[in-house]
């Protein structure tokens, strides 16, 4: 169905959704006076991580590597920094001291000590084999257990030593790249992965792994975890879709309790449990469900907006979450809702919550008056009059009154029995624990803290430490004299000046699924809510460049994964992949002179259009048998259509079978180029028999796994799989590169361009080193 749509174009920003901005280096702490609109999307964003190789030493500064380069190969260095908090815990050492523990995402990402009182950085370590960390908590005796991504390491630091460890890999299967939570309960810390939807036990004392497997069949993600290890009892999210399971004591098997109402959800991110309930934050519904712990019915169900709720409040009777950037506490036994009419920064919800046990006023006082007086009271020593010590400090000096004399008299010294009086114990008044509730509430790493004594919330801004941005989309400008690069999951968008080797950086942008440039402007597909972005480079980079065009999330869109011009940019095409509709990928025309949307729904059903390119009047396109977090068994489709009538579109039928045509482009001959899975083909006419050739008999991905271009000097180039590689017209295949190799994009130079973790890369081809060498 064609639907045409005028935009009102909006003079905003292009700034991320979800909650990652931009700091420079953590000196102090100040009152929040301003900060950026956005809404916590991190952990959708999690789907494209890539293996890396393994690196031994994790220590607190980047390790400077010997790197052998091979001839034609020059590393560029990283394109993008940023300072993106993408988790966060505060907890206590067995002093009682309190740090706030930051996750820094990067390449690799970071872990950031701060003491809580100073507000100073203490530490900083490197995350070697991780680029981001969702899992954190805090054993019994105060140490900080971290679960990454990329390679499922495990990492610890004791802030008692101030000892840093890296545990290593604790799943066995491959599939299980990222750690998505994790759980301390006694000595075992519980470890749930994607994308084999694995869970683990790492015992803290013996160091031995208990596996428990994939919970559940088809089931990639656990996202959440809860143990007892006094109950032994295991509760684990899964999804997706979501299911809610739990082990009980000397059971074999994971049981599912969740009932049918949930069963579309994606999964529960969160898992809170008490004595008596568990708590279920569900995604991508904004609700907690409350189940009684032992008969695990649902007792209650309400709407939120933060990404967690709290544990239970010392007090035992609460638990607080953010809704409508108000902080809101929850009455277990009155089920009631109680507004405290005290706000978080606009634009933000609470990502975390943590408790801080803080001694009260009147024990400090107490304490301070005992030590005052133990200082002023005389001992004599003859009469061996000792004061007891007082409990509450740790230690109390002995004073003797020099101003005391006596004479000096030898007297035999004899033994007398020691009568032990019995002592009687009074019952002690516990002092009430005074206590303050803080949060992390925007990837700033800025904090709230709520303290229900004074019924009062401050807030504090932090300066977080950069770090490089793994890249994720590579473009060229259309006269090749500048390579863009965007970065995964934090955004912004670096450009490489070819001639001079300047860098720039433009931050207020998010992830970017998709770019092309053309006649001076940038069309960017950015990620989440598949919104349509104009760049228009002849201006400045401000709040109203890039401007939004659309957002295709209202037609259950959610990335933008295909754009290409056509008639020399007179309109712009795009292609999307659906998240929650019923239907497939979106087709777009953007008519650049007009500004008119024309839109067609479900163009291909229950698929998602990842690459696309036009010849002449005709536009070709591919398909991903990936959308709407499910899988299309009938394959992936090669289709065209002439642009006068869109909905007439034809089918090709390529002579092997694949699950996603990834990557498309028209040769200076007129033929088609594509790669389909680990085949590379050449379409030619409904005439002409298709050519190909297997390079890779396995892949992975679901949108995006190749890049082909055209060289200058009569190669085809690509990049598939990490692995470099170019082929004659004829199809005769050569190997440049087995790993490290991702993106392409050709410079006015016919030189090539990739990347590999936060770096940029250069290759020089042949002929153009030849000529290098002459001159």
């Amino acid at each position: 169905m064609k639907k045409v749509y005028l935009p009102i174009i909006a003079a905003i920003i292009a700034t991320p959704i979800g909650n990652i901005a931009s700091a420079e280096a953590l000196t102090n702490s100040k009152e929040l006076i301003k900060t950026e609109e956005g809404v916590e999307y991190t952990e959708e964003i999690l789907e494209v991580d890539n293996s890396e190789e393994w690196l031994e030493d994790v220590i607190e500064i980047e390790p400077v590597e010997e790197v052998v380069v091979e001839e034609g190969y020059e590393n560029l260095g990283p394109l993008i920094y940023k300072s993106s908090a993408i988790s966060s815990k505060i907890a206590a050492n067995n002093e009682g001291d309190y740090f706030i523990y930051y996750i820094m995402h990067g390449s690799p990402a970071a872990l950031v000590v701060v003491d809580y009182e100073t507000k100073e950085i203490v530490h900083t370590f490197t995350l070697e084999d991780s680029k981001s960390a969702w899992g954190l908590d805090v054993d019994e005796n105060g140490k900080l257990w971290i679960g990454g991504s990329v390679a499922s390491v495990l990492y610890s630091y004791d802030p008692n030593t101030e000892e840093f460890e890296k545990h290593g890999s604790i799943f066995s299967n491959k599939s299980d790249t990222s750690i998505q939570d994790l759980i301390v309960s006694g000595n075992k810390v519980y470890a749930g992965s994607a994308y084999g939807g694995s869970l683990v036990a790492y015992d803290t004392e013996t160091k031995e792994i208990e596996e428990f497997g994939q919970i559940r069949k088809r089931k990639e993600f656990v996202k959440a975890i809860e143990a007892d290890e006094k109950t032994n009892e295991i509760f684990v999210s899964i999804g997706s879709p979501m299911d809610l399971l739990v082990k009980k004591p000397k059971a074999k098997n994971f049981t599912s309790f969740l009932p049918a109402k949930y069963m579309s959800e994606k999964y529960a991110q969160d898992l809170i449990l008490t004595d008596d309930y568990l708590v279920a934050r569900l995604y991508p519904t904004n609700v907690a469900v409350v189940f009684d712990r032992k008969t695990l019915k649902i007792v209650d169900e309400f709407e939120l907006k933060s990404k967690t709720v709290s544990t239970l409040s010392p007090d035992g009777k609460s638990l607080y979450y953010t809704k409508a950037e108000q902080l809101i506490k929850y009455d277990f036994e009155t089920k009631e809702h109680t507004e405290l009419g005290l706000y978080l920064p606009k634009g933000t919800e609470a990502i975390n919550l943590d408790f801080i046990l803080k001694e009260s006023e009147k024990v400090i006082e107490d304490e301070t008056k005992e030590k005052d007086k133990s200082q002023k009271e005389v001992i004599d020593e003859k009469d061996s009059n000792v004061l007891p010590i007082n409990p509450l400090l740790k230690s109390t000096p002995t004073v003797i009154d020099p101003t005391l004399k006596q004479p000096v008299i030898e007297v035999p010294i004899t033994e007398e029995p020691i009568i032990e009086e019995p002592i009687v114990e009074e019952p002690v008044e516990e002092e009430p624990k005074e206590w303050i509730l803080s949060g992390m509430v925007d990837n700033l790493g800025q904090l709230f803290e709520y303290n229900p004594q004074t019924s009062e919330m401050t807030h504090l801004q932090f300066e977080l430490p950069e770090q490089p941005v793994e890249l994720y989309t590579l473009a060229s400008s259309s006269d090749g004299t500048k390579i863009f690069a965007n970065g995964y999951m934090s955004g912004g968008l670096g450009v490489y000046d070819v001639a001079t080797g300047n860098k720039e950086l433009y931050r207020n942008i998010s992830q970017i699924e998709s770019m092309f440039d053309i006649n001076n402007k940038l069309y960017i597909g950015a990620y989440p809510l598949a919104r349509l972005l104009v760049y228009d480079r002849s201006k400045p980079w401000d709040t109203a460049n890039p401007k939004e065009v659309i957002r295709m999330n209202q037609y259950g869109q959610e990335r933008t994964t295909a754009v290409a011009p056509y008639k020399d940019g007179k309109e712009i095409i795009f292609g999307t992949l659906p998240d929650a509709s019923v239907g497939g990928g979106a087709l777009a025309f953007y008519d650049t002179a007009t500004e008119k949307m024309e839109i067609y729904e479900n163009y291909i059903y229950n698929q998602s259009i990842v690459s696309l390119v036009s010849r002449g009047t005709e536009v070709f396109g591919g398909t991903s048998i990936h959308a709407n977090q499910q899988v299309n068994p009938r394959g992936a489709r090669l289709f065209y259509f002439n642009r006068s009538n869109p909905e007439d579109k034809k089918y090709i039928h390529l002579p092997f079978d694949s699950s996603m045509i990834t990557s498309l482009f028209v040769d200076k001959e007129n033929k088609v180029w594509g790669m389909a899975d680990g085949k590379l083909f050449i379409y030619t006419d409904e005439w002409t028999d298709i050519k190909y050739i297997e390079l890779l008999p396995l892949i992975s991905g679901r949108f995006r796994n190749a890049q082909i271009v055209e060289g200058d000097d009569g190669y085809i180039y690509g990049s598939v799989e990490g692995r470099l590689f170019r082929v004659t017209k004829d199809l005769q295949v050569e190997w440049l590169k087995d790993k490290g190799v991702y993106g392409l994009e050709k410079d006015m130079n016919g030189n090539l361009y990739y990347y590999d973790g936060s770096n940029l890369w250069k290759y020089t081809i042949e002929k153009n080193r030849e000529k290098k060498q002459q001159e």
